[in-house]
């Protein structure tokens, strides 16, 4: 690595080491225990980069490891947005359109030019124009009692009429209310025990979930049976669910509306649950049933009590199965939640 005229540093890398590249550029945050290029062999060469690719490496930084905490209120980058805003101001002849400016400014004590009919005047002009005012942002679930949701009052009285689990199905087979329906393969009810003191709400059905007609049972799923095999626990002693009962298209995270539409369904279910604990999985049921805007990593690993179904349960907020397969490192977050659910279930 060296440093250019401008005052930034590049890396330097043979032309074979493009070939080895996982990702578009080199990133050295940190020195590694290795030597210089020049002096390794190419296998040693592809190993380093394997450790930066695994460390998470995708741009070139500076040879040095940075303490940005000794940085204080400085953001990074703030040193080179200076020697960028120098070198442009240089190069496009601010300084001159700024002296010919001046030129132009009327002597102290001189009136200035009259407007012309028509154009504001000077001092009109200079007025900083008037922002609108903001509207603070509805609060999640703020329709949940102006029953405003599409939808609702209708899965209101569907739900209210079901004296079962099977009845609830019935319910949500002749439900019209939530768009979903309309883009979706196959009703996504539930899985597991019919009661249990532990029921598992998760976002919403995906890809696998919709042709097979059941939540959690694709590689989110399979790695949710694992992690409830790890503290003892299995499909035939939990419920598992979602707040929404159809497959968003593309995947995306269900609206405030379509959350809203299902959860007279999801209320009813509660209460045919009777759980004791419930587990959410991921932001959008954390937040959905919490009625909270927090974002899930604020929330995970904290017990609440939640009011659904008539019932006051126990919820536990922790990290989605899918972000895990994204993000194995959170795994170990994840763990500590399920060791808290685990301790609450022993007792």
């Amino acid at each position: 690595m060296h440093s250019s005229s401008t005052g930034l540093t590049v890396a330097y890398l043979p032309p074979f080491a493009a070939n080895y590249l996982p990702f578009s550029r080199l990133v050295c945050c940190k020195p590694h225990p290795y030597p210089m290029p020049d002096q390794i062999s190419q296998r040693e060469l592809v190993e380093i980069l394997k450790f930066y690719s695994e460390a998470g490496v995708d741009c070139a930084i500076d040879e040095k490891a940075m303490d940005w905490l000794a940085h204080g209120e400085d953001p990074p980058g703030s040193e080179l947005r200076k020697v960028l805003a120098g070198h442009t101001a240089s190069s496009t002849g601010v300084g001159s359109a700024a002296t010919a400016a001046q030129r132009q400014r009327p002597a102290p004590g001189s009136n200035p030019p009259a407007s012309r009919p028509g154009h504001p005047s000077s001092s009109q002009a200079r007025a900083p124009a008037q922002r609108p005012s903001r509207q603070p942002p509805p609060a999640a679930g703020a329709n949940r009692t102006g029953e405003t949701a599409p939808g609702a009052a209708e899965a209101r009285k569907l739900a209210a009429k079901a004296n079962s689990l099977d009845d609830l199905r019935q319910a949500l087979d002749a439900f019209e209310g939530c768009a979903l329906k309309a883009t979706a393969k196959n009703l996504c009810f539930y899985r597991g025990a019919p009661q249990s003191r532990l029921m598992i709400i998760g976002e919403a059905p995906g890809r696998d979930e919709d042709l097979a007609g059941k939540p959690f049972v694709g590689r989110a799923g399979q790695l949710l049976d694992r992690m409830l095999a790890a503290i003892g626990l299995n499909e035939e002693s939990v419920h598992i669910t979602n707040v929404v009962y159809w497959r968003p298209p593309g995947n995306r995270t269900p609206t405030l509306q379509e959350t809203e539409s299902c959860r007279p369904f999801l209320e009813r279910q509660v209460q045919f649950v009777e759980p004791e604990f419930v587990l959410l999985l991921g932001g959008a049921a954390a937040k959905s049933i919490l009625d909270v805007t927090d974002g899930i990593m604020r929330l995970r690993g904290k017990w609440r009590d939640i009011a659904i179904g008539g019932r006051t349960l126990k919820a536990l907020p922790t990290l989605h199965p899918a972000y895990l397969l994204r993000t194995p490192a959170a795994k170990r977050q994840a763990w500590r939640d399920l060791l808290t659910l685990h301790k609450a279930l022993a007792r």
